[in-house]
């Protein structure tokens, strides 16, 4: 795959700047306002061979991204993957909003007057997304979100079911209290206050753990969103409560800080100590194969919602009809189902898998849409 800028200087300390733990999407970051463009391999104009009424090659699909965490690295690799397949020729360009929410809303302005095709975003709720939003759709551009929290007139929101995913991981560590502590235990919540819909996802995480124990006290709740404020939180909780037994991650990146924290901590027998959160990443699932203290995540089953997504945007292209919401469910990754969920994931392209595009407990369609909180 080429990547090239718009510029004719490149920043050489981009270039060479250090990645997250996975190469971010094998790009290469450039100068201009901070884009990382990709065009597509195979990429080429519409001709009398290929015309534009039957090929999308040349279309532009940008992507804003809020950071550079593992599960957006994944997610974005798995869209990529998918309009390679299907749509040779597309360019997609990723934008890392670098955790500044107004820089986001200037990359996805950015698009908009660049005259992209079609936007894919993820962006905490605020009026002014709400407005760019509604800019970009009478442009007649396609904008997609999968933020926590949905956008009001989006052309599709793609929204998790938080509560429940969280509740279900709540669930999962009254049942080891119960079974390794007598019911008894301190347990640490790591939320995240910066979007309303993660801070019920942290909500469902309380709220099975008092359903399914209700001895077990929770003694500490801190916030972020990265392995490093995971770390960092963890440790602190870790080091005023030194009773703890189980720390609930609200995702998979906060999550595996945690871990780490607690594996600093001496924490090292999963009898004693469980560290459990939401996403599914590849890191985390690793970590759960290994029988350690990390012994579960809700899997929200990335691979299917950014290979639907992709479908979803390039059908809209098409120029046909999408439904408004999809709602990605996913379910809880243990020990004892890790080898399933990670051969079910390794390729939701292939034959074999296309049945868990039909399946409702992976995903589902609606025809109603939703508005952002702040509507």
């Amino acid at each position: 795959m080429a990547f090239q800028s718009r510029q004719d200087t490149t920043d050489q300390r981009l270039l060479h700047a250090p990645l997250p733990r996975r190469e971010f999407l094998r790009w290469t970051a450039v100068a201009s306002g901070g884009l990382l463009i990709a065009s597509s391999h195979g990429c080429s104009q519409p001709t009398a061979e290929n015309p534009a009424s039957g090929s999308l090659a040349g279309k532009r699909i940008g992507v804003a991204s809020p950071h550079r965490v593992e599960i957006l690295n994944d997610l974005y690799a798995e869209m990529r993957r998918e309009a390679e397949r299907s749509a040779p020729g597309v360019e997609f360009v990723v934008v890392d909003g670098e955790n500044d929410p107004m820089k986001q809303l200037q990359d996805m302005e950015s698009f908009i007057s660049q005259g992209y095709d079609a936007i894919f975003f993820l962006a905490p709720p605020s009026v002014g997304l709400d407005e760019i939003v509604a800019r970009g759709v009478a442009a007649g551009i396609v904008m997609v979100s999968h933020g926590a929290s949905p956008a009001t007139g989006a052309t599709q929101n793609i929204v998790l079911d938080q509560h429940e995913s969280g509740r279900q991981v709540g669930l999962l560590a009254a049942k080891w209290i119960n079974e390794k502590r007598g019911g008894q235990g301190e347990v640490g919540v790591l939320g995240n206050s910066a979007d309303p819909l993660l801070e019920l996802r942290a909500q469902g995480m309380k709220d099975g753990l008092v359903e399914g124990c209700p001895a077990a006290k929770i003694v500490a709740e801190v916030h972020g969103h990265s392995i490093e404020l995971g770390a960092s939180g963890a440790a602190n909780m870790l080091q005023a409560h030194p009773n703890l037994c189980a720390i609930l991650a609200h995702a998979d990146d906060p999550g595996f800080g945690c871990y780490t924290a607690a594996s600093e901590a001496g924490k090292s027998n999963p009898d004693e100590f469980l560290v459990a959160s939401c996403d599914g990443t590849d890191m985390v699932l690793e970590k759960i194969a290994e029988g350690g203290i990390y012994q579960a995540t809700w899997s929200y089953l990335f691979p299917y919602s950014a290979t639907a997504a992709m479908r979803d945007i390039l059908s809209a292209l098409r120029g046909e009809a999408i439904k408004p919401t999809r709602t990605q469910i996913g379910r809880l990754a243990t020990s004892a189902n890790i080898a399933d969920v990670r051969r079910m994931c390794a390729d939701p392209q292939a034959a074999e898998n296309q049945q868990y595009f039909a399946d409702t407990t992976i995903l589902t369609y609606s025809d109603v849409p939703l508005e952002s909180p702040q509507a």
